[in-house]
């Protein structure tokens, strides 16, 4: 029984570890590396172009708004139909 616990424990510790890691590194990354990345000049140019022209590179791709249309129309037809299926 004992070693079971000790097992279980040692695991448990393993876990914690990698988890530990894992949010340190995203961290690293994310409040290092990409900030120092931005100040590459040729990203940073790129960055510059995009903020002048108010260009917002998280919205949708150009060939995206074609569908979206008939998206919108296929979800409203869903939810006529099934009014409670997903809320």
């Amino acid at each position: 029984m004992p070693q079971q616990h000790f097992l279980q424990t040692d695991s448990s510790r393993n876990r914690w570890a990698w988890f530990l890691f894992l949010t340190v590194s995203l961290g690293i990354i994310w409040l290092v590396i990409l900030p120092r990345a931005a100040e590459i000049p040729h990203l940073h140019s790129e960055i510059k172009f995009l903020e002048q022209k108010k260009i917002d590179p998280t919205a949708m791709f150009y060939s995206d708004l074609e569908t979206i249309e008939q998206t919108v129309q296929n979800i409203n037809n869903f939810h006529q139909k099934k009014p409670n299926a997903l809320w």
